[in-house]
């Protein structure tokens, strides 16, 4: 008895067909693959940006429109950002605001240390901030000894500037400026903002969309 041919079936794509079929989809993948990466990116770098426009903010003399109590500025210069809570250990000594004077007056039967005659304070931003991961946890606070006197001040405003209520800028508003549409999770204390977009990146798909990009500097500020 003859064995029976097995019928040969035709194969519904060419060899051409398949080859673009699959490079088709490699292309597809890696597009997807790049896009993701340069989301990351993005979201990063916008990451980065608040907290340095964050402690810029805080650099700054909260009776001139910025946030920190100052006397001499040593406080509203130390402010540092890390993945560790900062220590407390500046000390004026042996810096320039050591060459600042003080006295203490009495106002209103009280003791009130200031300024000697012919001195003003010194703000300026003196440690450097470093480049965050995305999934990193990042503290800012002031590095002096007594930064637990000072945020207790009369004069200070960084508890609204944290909370978001201290005038027209504080960091919920920086959240929005920067990292649009609560985009990244950023944690203020037991607060969570979190999303999916960044400033950068919708300004690429939206004609006309114009998020603020560059720090802008509070009154007060170095």
């Amino acid at each position: 008895m003859a064995r029976r041919r097995a019928k040969r079936r035709k194969p519904k794509q060419s060899y051409a067909e398949l080859q673009a079929s699959i490079s088709k989809r490699s292309t597809a993948k890696e597009f997807v693959d790049n896009l993701s990466e340069d989301l990351y990116a993005e979201l990063e770098a916008d990451f980065n940006q608040l907290i340095e426009t964050t402690v810029a903010d805080l650099t700054s003399d909260s009776t001139r429109g910025g946030y920190s109590p100052v006397l001499t500025g040593f406080f509203a210069s130390n402010w540092k950002a890390g993945t560790k809570p900062i220590d407390k250990t500046e000390t004026p000594e042996n810096t320039e605001w050591a060459k600042i004077k003080k006295k203490t007056i009495k106002v209103g039967g009280r003791r009130k240390t200031v300024l000697a005659p012919g001195y003003t304070p010194l703000i300026k931003q003196r440690h450097t901030v470093p480049e965050f991961k995305l999934t990193q946890r990042v503290y800012i606070g002031s590095a002096v000894r007594y930064a637990s006197y000072a945020l207790m001040s009369k004069k200070s405003k960084l508890i609204g500037y944290a909370q978001g209520g201290a005038g027209t800028t504080n960091i919920n508003r920086r959240i929005e400026e920067i990292m649009t549409d609560r985009k990244a999770e950023t944690r203020i204390g037991a607060g969570i903002r979190g999303g999916i977009m960044t400033g950068r990146f919708r300004r690429k798909f939206e004609p006309g969309y114009t998020p603020q990009t560059k720090y802008i500097p509070t009154k007060g500020s170095s």
